[in-house]
């Protein structure tokens, strides 16, 4: 009882945060995705700390939230995207460190620097771009507000779908918990948050809302089962444990690695 009272008190500051900073302003929505993107990579590092690989991981961390920050400059207006080039040079950087570090694993420790701050800062720094409507460029906060309530309905009826009628494993050699009733909980409640949105914002029609938050229920699937696998290869239950009843960043945040590419991808394609 004691650890469900916990989990849900912190899932409930997350929600929280998250939404209020979302509906009071753009800017702190930023900042709060910052903090998250630097403890974020911080976490992905630190996984690996009983493998032999050893990524970079102050200088990698500290990249990533450059990235993050030129993104979400880019998306407020602030920056053009040729300041992209400047992580670029960063990015260089890494292996020329990795001369000095005497490292048995040189291509290893390269790839998971630079693929930590990818997989994390460039992901995160893409949700500020949620912020408008498409090509348009209208201003608005519908689409990214979807997005978390998509998620986060899409993963809570798949839990309780899953633990009270799954019997039909999905990814058993990834995921033993996680079952076919679970994945199609999900969907529906998913599909039934599109609607709910329709009926509140024309911005997409009624069909274009649910197959918006269709494919951000698929793509969130993927973005927990990847982040299990890396656990899995790992041996590790949770990616850390900043977070209390819930783990680490990465997995509270799994499913937006995936969704959140894919959700931007939709509103310029449909929108």
């Amino acid at each position: 009882m004691k650890e469900l009272i916990i989990r849900s008190l912190t899932g409930a500051i997350i929600v929280l945060s998250i939404v209020g900073s979302i509906l009071y302003d753009k800017y702190i929505f930023a900042l709060l995705f910052l903090i998250i993107t630097v403890f974020g990579t911080y976490e992905f590092y630190k996984m690996l700390d009983k493998t032999r690989y050893r990524a970079q991981i102050v200088f990698g961390t500290t990249i990533a939230g450059i990235l993050y920050s030129i993104m979400a400059l880019i998306a407020l207006g602030h920056l053009n995207a040729l300041y992209l080039s400047l992580v670029v040079v960063l990015f260089f950087i890494i292996p020329i460190r990795e001369l000095y570090r005497d490292s048995k694993c040189p291509i290893a420790n390269i790839s998971l620097t630079i693929f930590g701050i990818l997989y994390v800062s460039l992901t995160f720094g893409m949700l500020n771009l949620l912020f408008y409507h498409g090509y348009k460029g209208e201003e608005t906060f519908h689409f990214i507000l979807a997005f978390f309530i998509v998620i986060w309905a899409s993963d809570t009826f798949a839990y309780l779908t899953g633990v009270s009628i799954g019997k039909h494993k999905l990814f058993k050699r990834i995921s033993p918990k996680k079952s076919w009733e679970g994945l199609f909980g999900g969907l529906v409640a998913a599909v039934a948050v599109g609607y709910i949105f329709s009926t509140l914002y024309s911005d997409l029609s009624a069909i274009s809302w649910m197959a918006y938050a269709f494919v951000i229920s698929i793509a969130g699937v993927y973005g927990d089962l990847i982040q299990s696998m890396f656990k899995r290869s790992l041996s590790l239950k949770d990616s850390g444990k900043i977070l209390p009843g819930h783990g680490g960043i990465l997995d509270r945040f799994d499913g937006i690695f995936v969704a959140a590419p894919v959700a931007i991808a939709y509103i310029m394609l449909f929108s």
